[in-house]
């Protein structure tokens, strides 16, 4: 166990160094960018970025399953910006995601390499429409996926919502997410999560204490 971990503390630590924000959470499950395959088993989730101030930035999240401190998966996003003029309204940006890791219980290993656009819409200074196309595919599997969302963000006083439609063409699946963020302090955060997947009537839900750093 102590191996496992520090295993995941070598490969977080320099990008952390090299981080303007981060942050470490407790939650009952996991995160996944498909909201259908969110873990429902205690995660420790694991997050660092450069923010978003320049052209090129990037950021890491990492989950590890609590019960046995191994890794479930990794990814770095690295992102440019292709329309970021503050006097519009439109912000327009893609990137990578490489590398991006899954492992299973049984410790098999799956790598991916995506690529992502997504475009922001500000409908007022408290409130953003956003559309994100994500491509992925295996390296060392033959999985291959295409998702597509649209996301309504909502920032109000304390309160963060965030409410998702997304399609992912593998089994054709399909749902609604609602993430719910509270900010108890300027370090602590309490975040709850919910997901309908309606094309197989499935409903998971997770809430989380997460720490900035």
């Amino acid at each position: 166990m102590r191996a496992k971990l520090f295993f995941i503390l070598l490969i977080s630590a320099p990008f952390f160094g090299l981080s303007q924000y981060g942050s470490v959470e407790l939650s009952s499950g996991g995160f996944s960018f498909i909201p259908a395959f969110t873990d429902s088993a205690p995660n420790v989730i694991i997050n660092a970025g450069t923010g978003n101030k320049k052209l090129i930035s990037g950021y890491m999240i990492g989950n590890v399953r609590m019960n046995t401190l191994s890794l479930r998966s990794l990814f770095f996003v690295t992102q440019i910006k292709l329309l970021d003029k503050k006097s519009k309204k439109l912000k327009l940006s893609g990137g990578i995601v490489f590398p991006l890791i899954q492992i299973e219980e049984d410790n098999t290993v799956n790598a991916y390499f995506s690529q992502r656009i997504s475009a922001n819409y500000l409908l007022s200074k408290k409130s953003i429409l956003n559309a994100t196309y994500i491509h992925g595919k295996g390296t060392n599997n033959d999985l291959e996926i295409n998702l597509f969302s649209l996301s309504g963000i909502i920032n109000q006083n304390k309160f963060s919502f965030t409410t998702q439609l997304y399609y992912l063409d593998l089994q054709s699946t399909y749902g609604i997410a609602e993430t719910i963020n509270y900010r108890l302090s300027s370090r602590f955060d309490l975040r709850g999560f919910l997901n309908q997947t309606v094309s197989s009537n499935q409903f998971i839900w997770t809430i989380g204490l997460r720490y900035n750093l």
